[in-house]
């Protein structure tokens, strides 16, 4: 296990940006306002993804020529297809949902081509986390009126000739998978397709609440009990470290024989996801020291996409998962054993892969919208997990580069929850935390899979 330096000073990253151009579809598109689906419109969904692909230098000189005139045509072709990116969001008063309106006149998606004098190798492939890394991804666009852009990008070009592509895109229009076919699709045209080998599917109103339908009713006495969200925020465990301004977010490489140890402490048989997630949230218990008292929250998504009745249609990239949730009292999770949290891991995500609980989280977030319930989180206490290993971002997501030698989601500091699980070249997990630096360190800490 190891985790990510510092960025040396002797190879700085300085960026110098382009005007800002608005990239609209090659072909004339419908002008339409669209509704979302129950899950795209969670409050808690509304955030600009953003992310940096890095890729190496090509092996040959003459590969390719302007890639950011290249990669500006195949946006404007595939927008064609994905139009609604292009689209502008805003949430409703009324109602509290949100709306996209595409429209010829201000539709668009914001392209940004810089460049930087340095080497990506001196840089170490920007494996190291540091606040310079905003640099290479599209900053937010203040819209006077007409809501926010769905989606902007940013190519940085590099004097060794690798580039960094930088993405901002809402998760409310797409989760993890959405994303991932989006940008295969840029990769496709990039390359000169004339059509994406998966053509999208927009189909919103197959995951709403008043069109979902589990074989008619849901039993009252049948239905799953899901966690209580707002109890769990009101009885939510505290750490002496937060709140504060010095948070550190950092990659923890874990290897498979890592892993391997982590699953020879737990006595059935587990996955990597299930054991890691457990490993990690007990950990992040510790380090924060958490009031044992109060109340520290799991959560992880589960993608629905197989169980859906009528299924979606291949192509479909909204947000398709529910979040398994596991709520314990911090000291009772301090004291667990691993194979007791995985256990209860394990049975959150089994409830969370059946039909009627798909019914009941459609109906507790139109509650939710309803009521405009909001929720600062825990100071710490919540984790919320994705996990973005089986995307094909590493391979497939290939501006004829080689594949990606190196994904950096860039969370902001303001959202210490998230945890994601990245893939890694040589197997074994790479793990994305947010904490307070005091923290970060008795984390690693614990993280050692000898020290459990």
């Amino acid at each position: 296990m190891g985790s990510q330096g510092t960025m040396s000073s002797s190879s700085p990253l300085v960026v110098k940006r382009s005007p800002v151009v608005i990239v609209k579809p090659s072909k004339e598109t419908p002008e339409v306002s669209l509704s979302l689906s129950t899950l795209d419109n969670d409050p808690y969904l509304e955030t600009l993804a953003k992310t940096i692909y890095v890729y190496a230098a090509p092996s040959t000189d003459d590969v390719h020529d302007d890639p950011a005139s290249r990669l500006q045509d195949a946006l404007s072709h595939a927008l064609v297809y994905y139009y609604p990116l292009a689209g502008k969001l805003h949430r409703r008063s009324d109602d509290h949902r949100l709306e996209l309106k595409c429209t010829h006149a201000d539709g668009g998606v914001p392209f940004v081509k810089s460049t930087a004098e340095c080497t990506l190798s001196s840089l170490n492939y920007l494996d190291d986390m540091d606040a310079d890394l905003y640099q290479l991804v599209p900053c937010d666009e203040a819209v006077p009126s007409g809501g926010y852009n769905a989606l902007a990008l940013q190519i940085t070009l590099f004097a060794c000739g690798g580039i960094t592509i930088g993405t901002a895109l809402s998760h409310s229009l797409c989760d993890g998978f959405g994303a991932s076919q989006f940008y295969k699709t840029l990769t496709e045209f990039f390359a000169g397709k004339t059509q994406p080998s998966v053509l999208p599917v927009w189909d919103r109103h197959c995951l709403t609440s008043n069109n979902f339908n589990f074989n008619g009713q849901v039993e009252e006495e049948g239905a799953p009990k899901l966690v209580d969200f707002k109890e769990a925020c009101s009885s939510a465990a505290t750490s002496p470290y937060t709140p504060t301004n010095n948070m550190v977010c950092e990659i923890i490489n874990f290897t498979s024989q890592d892993i391997t140890q982590l699953k020879d402490k737990v006595a059935e048989e587990v996955t990597t996801l299930e054991v890691l997630a457990g490993h990690v949230w007990r950990a992040r218990c510790k380090a924060l020291k958490l009031s044992p008292d109060g109340t520290t929250l799991f959560g992880m998504a589960v993608g629905i996409r197989r169980i859906v009745e009528p299924p979606l249609r291949k192509g479909y990239y909204g947000n398709a998962f529910v979040k398994a949730n596991v709520a314990m009292k911090a000291g009772e999770l301090s004291n667990s054993t691993l194979s007791h949290v995985v256990k209860l891991i394990k049975e959150a995500k089994r409830a969370a892969m059946e039909k009627r609980y798909l019914s009941e989280q459609l109906k507790e977030t139109e509650k939710s919208l309803k009521m405009k319930v909001t929720c600062g989180g825990g100071n710490g206490a919540f984790m919320l997990l994705t996990d973005w290993r089986q995307l094909g971002l590493l391979d497939e997501v290939d501006f004829g580069y080689g594949g990606t030698v190196n994904i950096i989601p860039i969370v902001p500091k303001y959202l210490p929850d998230i945890c994601i699980f990245l893939p890694r070249k040589h197997g074994g997990v790479r793990v994305l935390v947010t904490l307070p630096k005091p923290a970060m360190d008795n984390f690693k800490e614990h993280m050692n899979p000898l020290s459990i």
